[in-house]
């Protein structure tokens, strides 16, 4: 996050506290949205604290922290919440009653030892529930756990049995858990979650993602005004933010470029911002991209069929060699793999998931391609 992105967090405590309040009547919520877009900024930042302030034990759980098991992900988590419970400071009680290790029948004393600790399973899916149940015990507190990017599970190679898992175990303590499944691929979250032959069928309200919008225009043109004592347009800037796919970090990036240069647009800065000749992430994944890959992703954003006849000839002549329409599946199998492309809903062609990535191949029709020399 950029130090203009923390300056300027706008917080959402309408938006934080109905999703806390739901969450604290044990509620389980399946939310969808694009990357980048403020969701997770939203429920550390604002829904855990807004439920901790009520009592609540909140488990926030990076669903990518081990991309190859998210299952060894959740349960870190799980272990890490287990062990701050346990490790109260100084002056604090237990939630717990002491255990009574002496016992005195008629005069004399019976020592009882310390009580037998549960054991962990080994098994992962069984330490799961293993856990979920040492926290409840643990305190007498309800439990907010919140899943980020948990769509990741789905393409995971135990991502059936996680879901089973997570679906037993929940089930269990449904009157003291809720949890929400933040997701930025609506629709492997979707299908997660309403597909009839899934595990997590029918086990979470899916809902869409309430993005930033006009109040958050408003107020980044407060704050442009403070730090500059000129105007922002907000009518552009709204623009400009629905063409960065109401991404807060890359707008402020180029508002921020307007801040240091008056003689500037918006406009203007997102073409400094997306030039492929300056330093930008967008340039460096393009650059990092093999040819093959470059000319599917542009066939994509051109909504060109990427394997047909005319698509496959072009894609030569931009290569300079023959290229087979199972190189381009291939290639495009790859860019969905590097988190560029998702499936189309209808499950017909393919879709660039980042729409700053989008505005930069609109703004660099030219940059070059690889050419098979230089491999690809």
């Amino acid at each position: 996050m950029s130090d203009l992105t923390q300056a300027w967090h706008h917080a959402r405590a309408p938006l934080a506290t109905a999703l806390g309040k739901r969450l604290l009547a044990h509620e389980r919520i399946a939310m969808f949205g694009p990357r980048q877009t403020g969701k997770t900024t939203l429920l550390r930042d604002e829904v855990i604290p807004y439920v901790q302030s009520r009592g609540a034990i909140a488990v926030y759980i990076d669903c990518w922290m081990d991309m190859d098991d998210p299952l060894q992900g959740i349960n870190y988590a799980l272990q890490k919440a287990l062990e701050g419970l346990s490790v109260q400071p100084r002056g604090m009680k237990r939630t717990g009653s002491t255990p009574v290790k002496r016992l005195g029948v008629m005069g004399a004393s019976i020592d009882l030892g310390d009580p037998p600790k549960r054991q962990t399973p080994d098994r992962p899916a069984l330490m799961l529930d293993s856990l979920l149940t040492q926290i409840l015990e643990e305190t007498t507190h309800d439990v907010v756990l919140v899943f980020d990017e948990f769509q990741s599970i789905a393409s995971a190679k135990n991502g059936p049995q996680i879901s089973a898992s997570l679906r037993a175990a929940l089930t269990q303590a449904d009157k003291r858990i809720g949890a929400i499944f933040s997701g930025s691929s609506d629709v492997q979250l979707l299908d997660m979650f309403s597909r009839t032959n899934t595990p997590l069928y029918g086990f979470a309200k899916t809902e869409g993602y309430e993005p930033l919008g006009l109040d958050f225009i408003g107020f980044v043109a407060r704050k442009f005004h403070e730090a500059t004592r000129r105007d922002l347009n907000q009518v552009l800037a709204h623009e400009t933010f629905q063409q960065l796919g109401t991404q807060p970090e890359p707008f402020l990036h180029a508002v921020s470029l307007v801040m240091a240069n008056p003689a500037w647009t918006l406009d203007r800065a997102l073409d400094e911002m997306l030039s492929q000749h300056s330093p930008n992430k967008w340039s460096a994944t393009w650059r990092g991209l093999t040819g093959l890959q470059q000319v599917a992703l542009r066939l994509v954003f051109e909504d060109r069929p990427p394997t047909a006849a005319d698509s496959v000839v072009w894609a030569a002549a931009q290569l300079g060699a023959r290229v087979a329409p199972s190189s381009i599946s291939r290639a495009l199998e790859a860019l969905a793999a590097k988190g560029m492309l998702e499936r189309r809903t209808d499950g017909r062609g393919w879709m660039l998931i980042d729409p700053v990535q989008r505005a930069w191949l609109e703004r660099n029709a030219a940059a070059p391609i690889k050419s098979a020399a230089s491999g690809h």
